[in-house]
């Protein structure tokens, strides 16, 4: 069920009010002295949609937290289920990204393209000069659209590798075919920038995000250790914490850079908006991050860009997401380009997921739009 006593999101007479009390809030500005009758049918209209969509979650019996963001408005968020030890997930509910770490590991390689202190056609080698040839030669771009031909892991998620034994493992790993000349889903490509971030910085992976990347963004609990608090963390079916259930204990190397990375549904929203406002990278950074660049595979409909798919989706339009997920959680970011919306979900358990509730959401908020 949702949060109980007080709705996470608003009704439509609630949407309304809130809506009056901001003009209200920035009086005399003209665009709220009359706000024409066409804008309130169409936000009503929208707010019984977003109702509408968070109904279709309790039926589907989605347990979870999600956020929605439209037109610059504040974020909506809901909670839904009562999970282990009563506890409903909010907005502040530490949740576990899964592979949507990657895009943050993207979006610090690409601020560093933007200081001057890494091009996307650097060389692993110039970086690890252990390197053997063959991969030596692969490049940051390469790494960071699944086209290095690194397999897709050098261990287990909860295997507690450190920086040392992974990168042995890294450079030790047969490639998957000639770098460059196709597709497969890495995690060991995403860390491995990670490790080249280390490099560059002079901090810690987890440091660099927290102090260079997001230092202009209200998003304090993206991160690893640094970030956890075991009494807002989401709860498996069996009660276990986040470091617990994902982590085996500590954040490690099988993970850092391409997965585990903690966040809150309104931080994810706020660390997307702020990647679109360009408040965190250049304006040609951020069309080259969104830049469809490799197929996802023989015949696929779908690119990756930098840290997201890129998707020209049939009934949406251009949609820029990425997902992640373990036996536990599935989290998934989707922005809606061509609406302006963007949703985020995340999922205790993997039945009804965040994938599905994003899908959800889209299918009523969005689909009346292109009608």
């Amino acid at each position: 069920m949702k949060t109980p006593n007080q709705p996470a999101y608003p009704r439509r007479s609630a949407l309304r009010h809130r809506l009056a009390a901001l003009c209200l809030a920035l009086a005399p500005l003209p665009a709220c002295a009359a706000e024409p009758p066409a804008a309130v049918a169409a936000e009503d209209d929208r707010a019984h949609r977003i109702d509408a969509a968070m109904t279709r979650l309790e039926e589907m019996g989605f347990k979870g937290v999600v956020a929605i963001a439209y037109d610059g408005m504040a974020p909506i968020y809901a909670g839904f289920g009562d999970g282990a030890g009563g506890r409903t997930p909010d907005a502040t509910t530490l949740l576990d990204s899964g592979s949507i770490t990657k895009t943050f590991t993207a979006a610090a390689a690409l601020k560093l393209i933007d200081e001057g202190k890494l091009q996307t056609s650097d060389r692993l080698g110039t970086f690890f000069p252990a390197a053997p040839p063959e991969k030596a030669r692969t490049t940051v771009h390469q790494m960071l659209t699944h086209s290095a031909g690194f397999p897709p892991a050098v261990g287990e998620d909860l295997d507690p590798l450190s920086r040392e034994e992974f990168l042995k493992r890294a450079l030790a790993a047969e490639l998957r075919f000639e770098p460059g000349s196709a597709y497969e889903y890495s995690n060991v490509g995403y860390s491995l920038v990670a490790a080249i971030i280390e490099q560059l910085s002079g901090k810690s992976y987890e440091a660099y995000i927290r102090e260079d990347l997001l230092a202009d963004v209200e998003a304090p609990d993206i991160g690893y250790e640094t970030a956890f608090d075991p009494n807002r963390s989401m709860l498996t079916d069996d009660g276990e914490t986040i470091d617990k259930a994902s982590w085996g204990g500590r954040s490690h190397w099988a993970l850092i850079g391409n997965g585990g990375m903690l966040v809150t549904a309104q931080d994810m929203i706020a660390f997307r908006r702020a990647f679109d406002a360009r408040r965190l990278h250049s304006n040609a950074a951020v069309n080259l991050a969104q830049t469809p660049m490799v197929r996802e595979g023989d015949g696929a409909p779908t690119f990756t860009g930098y840290g997201m798919v890129v998707d020209d989706h049939p009934q949406f339009g251009r949609v820029y997401w990425h997902n992640g997920g373990n036996p536990h959680f599935i989290s998934n970011w989707s922005d809606y380009a061509d609406h302006d919306v963007i949703i985020f979900a995340s999922s205790d358990g993997t039945e009804v997921n965040g994938d599905m509730a994003v899908e959800a959401i889209a299918a009523e908020l969005l689909l009346a739009d292109r009608n």
